[in-house]
C-alpha cells in the first residue's frame, strides 16, 4: 500500500498528465455543451448524456498513449528499477504499484467527468448494474491500451520521441472515434477504421449501456479481447528478446 501511495503522489507531480486526463475532458465538455446547448435527444436524455462518453474517452487516451509510455520509457532509460534493488526495494512491487496508479488515475478521470456532467448539466445516472457495467468496460479498454502504451515505450526507446509519437496517435484516435464530430458524420473510410478501434465503442456505443438498453457491448468485448491477446503476445516476445540481448 505504501508503494501504491507513493506512485499516486508522483502522478500528481506531472502537470501534462493531470491536464490531459482530468482538466482537458472537462474543458471540452463545457465548451461543447455550452456552445451547442444541452438539447433533448429523445427518451428523456439530453446532449450531455451522449457527449460525456466522448469526453470520458478523451481523458482515458492520454493516460495510456502519453503519460504511461513516457513514465515507462524514462524508468527503463534511467534504469531506476535496477538501482532500487540495491536498496532492498522490490522492483516488481514498484512496477505493479505504478501500473495500478495509472489505472486509478483512469478511474478518477472517469468519475470526475461523470460528476462534472451530473452537477453542472444534470447528467443522467443509470441503475447500479448498468453503471458498474459501464465502468468495467471502460477499464477493460484501458487495460489493453496500457499494454499498447507499454509496447510504445519498449519499441520507441528515446523518450524525446515518445511525446510527439503519443500526441500523433492521440489525435488519430480522436479523429477516427468521432471526438470532434459525430461518428455518423465522418467519411465512410474513417468510420470503417473507427469500427476496428475499441475506443470508438467506448465513446459511442456505450451510450446503450448508459441508457440501460444493453448491459455489455459484445462487439467491443470481442474486439478488445482480440487486441489484448495479440498485444500481450507481442509484448512478451519483445521483453524476451530484450532479456536475451542483455545476457548476450
Amino acid at each position: 500500500m505504501g508503494y501504491l501511495w507513493t506512485s499516486i503522489k508522483l502522478q500528481f507531480r506531472i502537470p501534462i498528465s493531470i491536464f490531459f486526463s482530468l482538466l482537458f475532458p472537462l474543458i471540452m465538455m463545457f465548451a461543447m455543451v455550452t456552445s451547442y446547448g444541452n438539447f433533448d435527444i429523445g427518451g428523456g436524455y439530453q446532449f450531455v448524456d451522449k457527449y460525456f462518453l466522448i469526453s470520458t474517452g478523451m481523458g482515458m487516451l492520454p493516460i495510456a498513449l502519453i503519460s504511461f509510455p513516457i513514465w515507462l520509457g524514462e524508468s527503463i532509460q534511467s534504469k531506476s528499477y535496477k538501482r532500487l534493488e540495491y536498496f532492498g526495494i522490490s522492483s516488481q512491487k514498484i512496477i505493479f504499484s505504478d501500473v495500478c496508479s495509472y489505472i486509478l488515475l483512469t478511474v478518477l478521470s472517469i468519475f470526475v467527468n461523470i460528476l462534472f456532467g451530473y452537477f453542472v448539466y444534470g447528467l443522467h445516472i443509470p441503475s447500479v448494474q448498468y453503471f458498474i457495467a459501464y465502468i468495467l468496460q471502460c477499464l477493460y479498454c484501458n487495460l489493453v491500451l496500457l499494454i499498447f502504451g507499454a509496447l510504445l515505450a519498449l519499441i520507441i526507446k528515446n523518450t524525446r520521441i515518445l511525446m510527439p509519437a503519443g500526441m500523433c496517435l492521440l489525435f488519430m484516435f480522436y479523429i477516427f472515434t468521432g471526438a470532434f464530430s459525430a461518428f455518423s458524420e465522418l467519411p465512410k473510410s474513417f468510420q470503417t477504421i473507427g469500427d476496428f478501434l475499441p475506443m470508438k465503442y467506448i465513446m459511442n456505443d456505450l451510450f446503450n449501456v448508459w441508457t440501460q438498453k444493453e448491459l455489455f457491448i459484445s462487439q467491443f468485448l470481442l474486439l478488445n479481447t482480440f487486441y489484448g491477446i495479440i498485444l500481450a503476445a507481442i509484448l512478451i516476445l519483445v521483453l524476451l528478446r530484450q532479456m536475451v540481448k542483455s545476457k548476450a
